[in-house]
């Protein structure tokens, strides 16, 4: 190290308070601002050691002085000692070749300037004072200064400096304020400014060829408006383009703004420009300016691409982000607001996976291999109006529309997807297979999900790239769709809420929809057309154009908590009629209510082994269900209808193998074949209901009863119980006398009354009419609660009672189940009521109303309603 020299100075002397020299008297010497006891201490010959550095002895010509000495290494010392006080005293020293090394500089520099070949140090007494400093002549203040710690500080001159560089730890070198680099190299990885290069998309173009040419990089844009009059724009491979806050590319002349690579590269499947990150800023297309079709960013052949938190405004005709041939890209938080259709797209959308079909499907480079795109994430994107004059809303917000056999999209999620006006669909997932999409939110859009098999309609969507003629004859199924989690409100005039399309030559698979949620929409919350193997649950629809919901040729699907709440049409259809899944549908629905609808609650029409299971339909417009068109084994449980202007259920004459249990309200059962019920739908049991006539309700089953029953009493009339449904159109009363006739009768009628024993109907007096032993008698109705009248029509659904009353000399006896002769007054109870009756009771507007049961004779008679 190098040697400094101290010492043998005037003020190099060791002295007392009093001014007095301090002879011989040992000194430390220490390391100034550390406080180090420094050892390496020479004679002025720079050899020989001092042991002990001491002031200049007694007999010396300068006694209490400190002879000229040498330190290594050090060039600021601190000599110490003890005072008088015994605390240790110090003061400072700085070498000789540090003043040397000024006047060295002194000598180099003049007020002209000079020249430094050598190194210049300069020492000071503190790491915060400036060592270096200048001014513009009349500055008051300096306008750069280098202080002894390494620090820099800049500032205009006019006042105090504003602008530090300096270390704040290990390896670290901080600025507080704003840094703008043209260039800075981060381990290999370049930065750029377009601000090098100029302004506008020239400059842009520059800094993108620049990171090329490093072999990738980072294009940072400044805020302000770059205007873009070459398009499109070039991106090259291991790419990041970044648009700071309020920085905007503005397309200034046609064409496509921003398109990975060259117009004749030729990277076939996913090898071309990849590993690129377009995020921030804003892209404006200027559509009403420049109305030709033009993308904003079309990227091809390509994996590893993400586009992120950036706005695209007003595109014309083609698309604001196209990813064709793409695998591994990712689209976040990227708003697409405004479109203007140039007069024949119609149908474009926002964001669209495509593949490499041909150059009218992309027409920035080839090769057109239908490479298809693979592994998309869309997430938290927005699609609207942006309001700009004379643009729209996106006709849709993500979705495709061309195809090629066996080359479906893949592995597609979108999610947290908001669109605002779409007047298609606002996303079309067309030949897309392993699809999620959560989350979406729509207003007003036409339609919102479409799921489509390829279109067989199409004859280019079956012809694959680069062929003459189709290579398939029909569709193609698509397998893999999970749709959770849909809210559209109003629109709807396009398409349903959540719609799946297939074909008999390519069914929608594997298929599970949940949460959907749609009010005030113009057609169907949701319409299944070829789906196989399907769950759909959790839908509530308000207030749809359409049934709610609605399927054709669906098979192998649960239908499950479903809630209908008002309907132009039906409120859920299953339909197989010409369709592949009529001879083996196998559909449930349970857990629905549905409501308020112009048309039936429920209606099947043909299919196999459809299940409907605990559903609520009421106040609504045609049956609660129906049943119809060659329907083989349905099944009906706990179905539960009630205020339903036609009958609560309903079963036509080609409906087949029937089965109902637990089922509630008027049920009108025209099947062809036998139905299994439970006793609850029959009142007695699947055998007992088998054998019940068409048309026909009856007081217990013929096969319950006997010939005879309990002696009747003359002049009484007696009740028996019978279940009615609400709606059914009551023309005659019948009873079957036993082994006895009537003889000698001067009155006998019957009666109809309701739950609480008010007559609704009667027959005419048969006075002395004969009715001999073992006969039925048909009585018509003559009087309702109307007036005159020939039926009674029901107005609930339950108990009822059929009255019986004969005064003769004779009584008969009548076929019956049976007789209780006590505990039948119980409520709610039956038998005998009025005692002394002849003429039959006026039943006008309820006048009559039956006594209260006798308990006597529980009369249990065969009788029945037609």
């Amino acid at each position: 190290m190098a040697l400094y020299t101290f010492g043998g100075n005037p003020s190099a002397v060791l002295t007392t308070v009093t001014g007095d020299a301090v002879p011989d008297y040992p000194l430390v010497v220490r390391a100034a601002g550390t406080g180090a006891v420094i050892t390496a201490l020479y004679e002025e010959d720079g050899t020989t050691p001092i042991a002990q550095l001491r002031s200049n002895p007694v007999g010396s010509d300068t006694p209490g002085a400190i002879r000229t000495f040498k330190v290594d290494g050090y060039k600021q010392i601190q000599y110490e000692y003890n005072g008088p006080s015994g605390q240790p005293v110090r003061w400072y020293e700085g070498a000789r070749e540090g003043v040397g090394d000024v006047e060295a500089l002194n000598e180099k520099f003049d007020k002209v300037g000079g020249t430094l070949t050598g190194k210049a140090q300069v020492s000071v007494n503190s790491a915060t004072a400036a060592a270096l400093a200048s001014f513009v002549t009349g500055d008051p203040f300096d306008r750069w200064r280098l202080l002894a710690n390494g620090r820099q500080e800049w500032g205009s001159g006019a006042a105090a400096r504003d602008t530090f560089l300096y270390r704040t730890a290990a390896g670290v070198l901080e600025t507080p304020g704003t840094l703008q680099a043209g260039q800075v190299s981060l381990t290999g990885m370049k930065i750029f400014n377009p601000r090098l290069w100029g302004t506008g998309g020239t400059a842009v173009q520059a800094s993108l060829n620049a990171a090329r040419d490093a072999g990738g990089g980072w294009v940072i844009v400044p805020s302000g408006t770059w205007d873009a009059s070459t398009l499109p724009l070039r991106i090259y491979g291991s790419a990041r383009l970044t648009l700071l806050e309020g920085a905007t590319i503005r397309r200034a002349g046609a064409g496509t703004m921003l398109i990975n690579g060259d117009a004749d590269q030729n990277y076939g499947g996913y090898t071309g420009h990849g590993n690129i990150i377009v995020e921030g800023g804003t892209w404006d297309c200027r559509g009403t300016t420049y109305p030709t079709s033009a993308m904003c960013m079309s990227i091809g052949h390509a994996e590893n691409i993400v586009i992120r938190d950036t706005l695209i405004k007003d595109v014309c005709g083609y698309h604001g982000i196209e990813v064709n041939a793409v695998k591994h890209a990712v689209i976040r938080n990227v708003r697409g607001l405004g479109y203007v259709d140039p007069g024949d797209r119609p149908f474009s959308e926002f964001i669209q996976p495509d593949l490499a079909k041909g150059s009218a499907y992309f027409g920035g480079f080839g090769p057109y291999d239908d490479t298809p795109c693979t592994d998309l994430l869309i997430e938290g994107c927005v699609t609207g109006p942006s309001g700009t004059s004379g643009t729209t809303a996106w006709p849709r917000a993500i979705g495709s529309h061309s195809a090629s056999p066996g080359k479906p999209h893949r592995d597609i999620r979108i999610r947290d997807l908001y669109a605002e006006g779409c007047s298609q669909f606002a996303i079309g997932a067309y030949t897309w297979e392993s699809v999620a999409i959560s989350g979406v939110q729509l207003r007003d859009c036409g339609g919102g999900i479409l799921v489509r098999t390829l279109d067989s309609s199409k004859t280019s969507h079956r012809t694959p790239a680069g062929g003459g003629s189709p290579t398939i004859a029909g569709s193609q199924p698509l397998a893999g769709i999970v749709i959770d989690g849909v809210t559209m409100t109003g629109g709807g005039t396009y398409g349903a809420a959540v719609e799946l399309i297939g074909e008999d030559t390519g069914f929608v698979q594997d298929v599970a929809v949940d949460n959907i949620t749609a009010r005030s929409v113009g057609q169907q919350a949701v319409r299944l057309e070829r789906v196989e193997d399907y769950t759909l649950g959790h839908v509530i629809a308000h207030t749809t154009g359409a049934t709610a919901i609605s399927t054709l040729g669906t098979r192998r699907g649960q239908m499950d908590v479903l809630d209908v709440n008002g309907s132009a049409g039906a409120g859920v259809t299953i339909d197989s009629r010409s369709t592949a899944a009529v001879t083996a549908t196998d559909v449930t629905i349970s857990r629905a209510q549905v409501t308020g609808t112009a048309a039936n609650g429920i209606h099947v029409w043909d299919g196999v082994d459809i299940v409907l299971d605990d559903i609520e339909v009421h106040d609504l417009t045609g049956y609660g269900v129906q049943i119809s068109t060659n329907t083989i084994r349905p099944v009906l449980r706990n179905i539960r209808p009630r205020n339903t202007t036609l009958a609560g259920i309903n079963l036509t004459n080609t409906v087949t193998d029937v089965r109902r249990y637990g089922n509630s309200g008027t049920i009108t059962d025209a099947s062809t074949t036998p139905t299994d019920t439970s006793p609850f739908d029959s009142g007695f049991g699947a055998l007992e209901d088998a054998m019940r006539p068409p048309g026909r309700y009856e007081t217990t089953s013929r096969l319950r009863c006997g010939t005879s029953s309990a002696s009747m009493t003359s002049g009484v009339l007696y009740l028996v119980p019978i279940w009615l449904p609400k709606g059914a159109v009551i023309s005659s009363l019948s009873f079957i006398t036993g082994g006895t006739g009537v003889g000698t009768p001067t009155n006998w009628w019957f009666t109809l009354h309701d739950r609480s024993r008010v007559a609704l109907a009667r027959t005419a007096d048969q006075t002395t009419t004969a009715w001999a032993a073992s006969t039925v008698k048909t009585l018509n109705i003559a009087q309702t609660t109307a007036g005159s009248a020939t039926s009674y029509t029901t107005t609930y659904t339950g108990l009822h009672y059929l009255g019986i009353m004969i005064k003769a000399a004779t009584m008969p006896t009548i076929v019956a189940e049976g007789s209780m002769t006590a505990g039948s007054a119980v409520t709610p109870g039956f038998g005998d009521t009025n005692t002394g009756m002849s003429t039959p009771p006026t039943v006008t507007a309820a006048a009559f109303t039956a006594a209260a049961f006798g308990g006597t004779t529980g009369l249990l008679a065969y009788g029945y309603t037609a």
